[in-house]
């Protein structure tokens, strides 16, 4: 079926256009420089990305002062796949004339704001080089096309207006969402609770409209994050006064477990950050394996904490135990500084929302998994560093008739993404079993008088007229996804039927591709798998 020339059709859409999405862009970038070879294509020429920013942004919330990245420069965009590649973190300092100034400083990691304006740049490179990106977009709705392709649904950010684009080839690539506790949910959104994804953008707001007093800050979690989030608090705090109170603001890190854990970043366990350990992990039989991996090498990313912040954070709480022995021995007053106070063992049974004069403030009930005690406290702000989720963009295909294609049912909230070699053979059996026998009734219907409206005797068929199951339709809930990161479609007799437009997602496969696959560890090299498998003839 031929495209309406009226219709604007793309080799490859992106959705989202975050660090992973740019490493993609960029080595479409470099395969257009490149001569074609024996059994690949080099037809990727009209490119167009789709981000809901008004403009290239890289966690915003948490450029704090001098935070650093917790991995080495050299994994970039591009390195790893090509170390002369334009868009690496080296071409980026040499394009900026800092790349001396960079090696004398004398440390590998860069600190967040320059790894995102290295962002930034990389961002704006691909651009200028061919790469179309439609800022202050979202995607709404994928529907599939007689000839194969799909037709992206979008429209701009606070209007209703829809516009579509034609796909030959979709890279999903959505990034985190922030995960805000159940329980605090019930209240959310509040003018007093934030998650950290937004925490340096909006805690001057939020504390400006503060009175002198002593202020209650709780930060929820026990990762990088909340130790960050914490330690900046903390000396912002230091700024508003207390007025005639004798009482000190206060940061309460809330923890489930008894103490801050460090990240191991040792060298061994680092190389299960390396490309061929996703190699590794996908090749794992059955999904409880990959689970058990998954748990033996969680505290190199989760819940966990960079050792220098841990030495930073004890320092101060060192400091604060100094001053209060020193009060205590020379019977003088205290120090006014504000106190962080760490609640190991502790959960959040409930959170209300205050009324009467403290209408801002957040009622918390916190009980100690240990002693089981309960206690109540109130808190000018609660601040969520507890992660991210990834699982929108399963709505989004489940909801959409593209979900046919893989034999999803409606709903994506319980879709479990699996290697395609974890596929059981008859499942793919039943659905061809299946789909010969639709295509058999379908032509033994329309060969029939019976098939003629104008006969009032129902028609009948040699095949059972009951509608098949849910499970001879071979709808399940489970994605199975390749080793390059494209979604399997359930196989067809007819090819000419099946979809031809190849769905890629990238930084969701933690479960089937391993740790790295949410971090920055194997961008480059994941960029180069999934483009070099778009143009595979």
């Amino acid at each position: 079926m031929s495209i309406p020339s009226s219709e604007c059709v793309y080799d490859v859409v992106g959705l989202g256009f975050g660090p992973a999405n740019i490493a993609v862009a960029g080595a479409i970038v470099e395969k257009w420089g490149q001569p074609e070879v024996a059994g690949n294509r080099n037809d990727i020429q009209k490119v167009l990305f789709i981000e809901k920013n008004d403009k290239f942004r890289w966690h915003p919330g948490m450029l704090l002062p001098d935070a650093r990245m917790q991995i080495s420069f050299l994994k970039d965009l591009a390195t790893l796949r090509s170390p002369q590649s334009p868009i690496t973190f080296l071409a980026y300092l040499s394009s900026q004339n800092r790349l001396l100034p960079f090696i004398n400083r004398g440390s590998t990691i860069p600190t967040r704001k320059e790894f995102a304006d290295y962002l930034s740049w990389a961002a704006a490179y691909v651009q200028e080089k061919g790469v179309g990106v439609k800022y202050g977009h979202q995607v709404v709705g994928l529907d599939d096309r007689r000839d194969g392709t799909v037709a992206v649904r979008m429209k701009k950010v606070g209007a209703d207006e829809e516009t579509t684009v034609i796909a030959r080839n979709i890279i999903i690539s959505p990034g985190g969402a922030p995960r805000i506790p159940d329980v605090i949910t019930a209240i959310f959104p509040h003018t007093s609770i934030i998650h950290s994804s937004s925490y340096a953008t909006s805690i001057g707001r939020i504390l400006s409209r503060m009175v002198s007093r002593p202020l209650a800050i709780a930060v929820v979690g026990s990762g990088q994050s909340a130790a960050e989030v914490t330690m900046d608090v903390r000396e912002r705090l230091s700024a508003i006064s207390v007025g005639d109170s004798p009482q000190v603001h206060e940061v309460d890190m809330i923890i489930r477990r008894g103490s801050l854990k460090p990240s191991d970043d040792s060298p061994f366990a680092n190389e299960i950050f390396d490309p061929s350990a996703t190699d590794a992990w996908f090749s794992l039989p059955a999904d409880h394996m990959r689970a058990d991996r998954h748990a033996e090498y969680k505290s190199t990313n989760y819940g966990v904490v960079n050792p220098r912040t841990l030495e930073q954070l004890y320092e101060i709480v060192y400091d604060q135990r100094l001053e209060d022995n020193i009060a205590d021995r020379t019977r003088c007053a205290g120090t006014q500084k504000p106190r962080i106070s760490i609640r190991p063992y502790s959960s959040i049974l409930s959170a209300e929302s205050t009324e009467g004069l403290d209408a801002s403030k957040v009622r918390l009930l916190i009980q100690n998994s240990i002693t089981r005690t309960v206690a109540e406290k109130r808190y000018d702000v609660v601040i969520c560093a507890t992660g991210y989720e990834r699982s929108s963009w399963k709505s989004l295909i489940a909801d959409s008739n593209v979900g046919k294609w893989f034999g999803l049912a409606n709903g994506g909230h319980a879709i479990h993404l699996a290697p395609e070699t974890t596929r059981p053979l008859t499942q793919v059996a039943d659905h061809l079993h299946m789909h010969a026998r639709l295509v058999e009734q379908s032509r033994h219907e329309s060969a029939s008088p019976g098939s003629d409206s104008s006969c009032s005797t129902p028609p009948t068929s040699p095949l059972p007229s009951t509608p098949p199951s849910e499970e001879s339709h071979g709808t399940s809930n489970t994605l199975y996804v390749s080793r390059h990161y494209r979604l399997i479609p359930l196989p067809s007799h007819d090819e000419s039927e099946g979809p031809k437009a190849r769905i890629y997602v990238q930084g969701v496969e933690e479960a089937s591709h391993g740790l790295s696959d949410t971090l920055l560890s194997v961008l480059g090299v994941r960029a180069g798998e999934v483009v070099a498998d778009m143009c595979k003839v």
